[in-house]
């Protein structure tokens, strides 16, 4: 006879749910997500290279941010952004590292129809007048950005470290580099532009019209890009300043090689073309001897790692090195004072 007092109660069974009502939890949890991020899902939409899978993107969260905007969803989302350290309406390429530009002064006349037949000076710094350095570009301008900061002394000169990630030259509609490079200009008026653009830009580019040359590597696209080289070029030294024109360097993915080495021909023709425009070969100054990839870079004796792990970047180290020979070419062609950065 079994005593019910010492009997295990019985097992409740799981409640399963339906395979149906399960996937439509799962579709409507998707769909909430994405009314909630569209906004930001379309940044990243804007930003990609210019096809089908872009314009699919952007067809589909146009209406989508249209609706957020215009129900409030859009403030409250941006507000769970900030709560969680984002900044969903941040500048393009971010602003971390990038520095503010002196205030635009009343009245101020743009300086930008200055025309420099031959190459010029760099002026003498003064400790009353120092010496402006702006650092423009993409990420690994923003590496040249922040060893500037220390190569050139602060006695002697004023950094403006103005790298952002994820731009180039080629997607002017995602970022504009030719009206920002006027903008630099017109306020911070730099006597040396240190420039490192181009590693975003084997993509399509797309013109004010809507055009779009999609094939890279072409005739065409080498000249229209080429194009905007110089015109950036001119831009960065129409009110009298000097740019040094860093080469993208090689990369541990071959696969880059071809584009990169055109990149570089392209940065170097215009920088022959113009006046107080220099070109930095950083693909030759710290490739390995039989011309590959190295991380290491050699100075006599003393062997040294200078490149970041993704074989791409810099490390500390490499982006001082970089920014010392390159303010020695401003010195050799520019006759920059050495005493402006020389240890």
């Amino acid at each position: 006879m079994t005593d019910e007092s010492t009997s295990s109660p019985p097992k409740r069974r799981r409640r399963v749910m339906p395979a149906g009502r399960a996937l439509l939890v799962i579709l409507v949890a998707l769909l909430v997500w994405a009314v909630l991020y569209a906004p930001e899902l379309k940044r990243s939409a804007d930003a990609a290279d210019v096809g089908t899978r872009r314009t699919v993107s952007l067809a589909i969260l146009d209406p989508l941010v249209w609706v957020t905007d215009h129900t409030g969803l859009t403030a409250a989302a941006n507000a769970a952004a900030r709560a969680a350290g984002r900044d969903p309406n941040g500048e393009i390429g971010g602003d971390s590292g990038v520095d503010a530009l002196p205030p635009a002064e009343p009245n101020q006349q743009q300086q930008h129809h200055h025309k420099v037949v031959k190459d010029t000076d760099i002026r003498g710094p003064t400790p009353d007048k120092q010496l402006r350095v702006a650092v423009v570009g993409d990420s690994l301008a923003q590496g040249v950005g922040f060893a500037a900061d220390s190569v050139f002394k602060p006695f002697w000169a004023e950094v403006f470290k103005q790298g952002r990630i994820s731009t180039g030259l080629a997607r002017l509609d995602y970022f504009n580099w030719m009206a920002q490079m006027h903008t630099i200009v017109d306020r911070a008026d730099p006597d040396l532009t240190l420039v490192m653009i181009g590693e975003n830009d084997n993509q399509g580019m797309l013109y004010p019209d809507g055009t779009l040359e999609q094939d890279v590597g072409t005739f065409d696209w080498a000249a229209h890009y080429q194009g905007r080289v110089e015109q950036f070029a001119k831009i960065a030294t129409s009110a009298g300043g000097h740019v040094v024109w860093i080469g993208l360097p090689n990369t541990a993915d071959k696969g880059r090689w071809d584009f990169i080495q055109r990149q570089d021909t392209i940065f170097q023709a215009v920088a022959d073309e113009l006046p107080n425009v220099a070109y930095f070969d950083s693909w030759n100054t710290f490739a390995a001897a039989d011309g590959g990839y190295s991380a290491f870079y050699r100075d006599g004796t003393k062997v040294r790692e200078i490149r970041s792990p993704d074989g791409v970047h810099f490390n500390t180290d490499g982006y001082a090195l970089l920014t010392e020979k390159a303010a020695q070419l401003a010195t050799k062609d520019f006759n920059l004072d050495p005493k402006t950065y020389a240890p």
